[in-house]
């Protein structure tokens, strides 16, 4: 952990701390919700930085999952984009738990983590700073060498599927799609399914849109569904047709192969495995989400991307 300070809340240390966020290099800054009391707050406003949104307030279906919290939806998206380091801001404001709650964050996911800290850190943080390997950085010079991007730092692979432009919430007249027509089928290892084309049922239903388009699918999923099972659940039935209680465990059966999934997709399977590994649900397989609210909450994410599955 680094401690930037900013004595007397000089604007400039702010600058640059935004000028650090750097997505495509794994690089983000946060700016936690002023007021924000819950320890899930902050939580919430890191899956939003990472370009995920959560249902609108007073939804009834939040798909996140029957025993996952914020912090793990955030940690699987993280290890899944392969952020390496995290800013933020005003973090002399953040009470307590929050600072704890960051600290098994970096923990968990190996994130190097930097408070930027505008006014005095209260006792009690600085208590527990006392147990907690870190160092301080006093003037905007080594404030700015601290986050500068090294020069010939690479791109991550994986930036350009999750710098999505759907719009968020979907507007009134936003076409709706149908998803591919469920294979009579079931998914096995031996199955080897292809994306179904446009001219067999996945096409717009608006009047005057043209021919079906899987990116506008992709961008609707990545902006719109936080929970990363349920994006993982809405991608494949994208793909392949297959309904949420078809789907083979197939992060335990290596014998179990989709040749055909995008890197847009790729992702999304990668950040589902990944909430298992934080201590999210167990991953996707025939047992999970047989219970009725979680096929719902599948069902209200792909609404919420205007897909028709029937």
């Amino acid at each position: 952990m680094t401690i930037v300070s900013a004595p007397d809340d000089d604007p400039q240390y702010m600058r640059m701390a935004f000028q650090a966020h750097q997505p495509r290099f794994g690089h983000i800054t946060l700016h936690p919700t002023p007021m924000g009391g819950q320890d899930t707050h902050l939580a919430h406003d890191l899956i939003r930085c990472l370009g995920k949104h959560l249902p609108l307030p007073g939804d009834p279906h939040r798909h996140f999952g029957v025993g996952v919290d914020g912090w793990h939806i955030a940690a699987a998206w993280s290890l899944a984009l392969s952020i390496n380091r995290l800013t933020v801001c005003r973090a002399h404001l953040l009470r307590l738990p929050k600072w704890r709650h960051l600290l098994a964050f970096g923990a968990r996911t190996g994130i190097q983590l930097t408070m930027l800290c505008n006014g005095p850190i209260p006792r009690d943080v600085l208590s527990l700073l006392d147990t907690v390997p870190h160092r301080t950085l006093d003037g905007p010079d080594t404030a700015a060498d601290h986050w500068r991007t090294p020069a010939g730092h690479q791109e991550l692979d994986g930036h350009p599927w999750w710098q999505h432009h759907a719009a968020f919430p979907p507007p009134d007249d936003e076409p709706w799609l149908r998803l591919p027509p469920q294979p009579r089928r079931r998914l096995t290892a031996q199955c080897r399914f292809r994306p179904v084309p446009a001219e067999q049922g996945a096409q717009p239903l608006a009047p005057g849109q043209g021919r079906y388009d899987i990116t506008v699918i992709a961008d609707r999923i990545h902006t719109r569904i936080a929970h990363p099972q349920f994006a993982a659940c809405a991608a494949i039935r994208a793909l392949t047709g297959h309904l949420t209680h078809q789907m083979p465990a197939f992060y335990e059966d290596p014998s179990i192969h989709f040749p055909f999934i995008p890197p847009w997709a790729a992702i999304l399977l990668d950040a589902a495995g990944r909430l298992r590994e934080v201590g999210g649900k167990p991953s996707i397989n025939s047992h999970w989400l047989v219970a009725g609210q979680e096929d719902a909450d599948v069902d209200k994410a792909l609404r919420d991307c205007r897909l028709l599955t029937t």
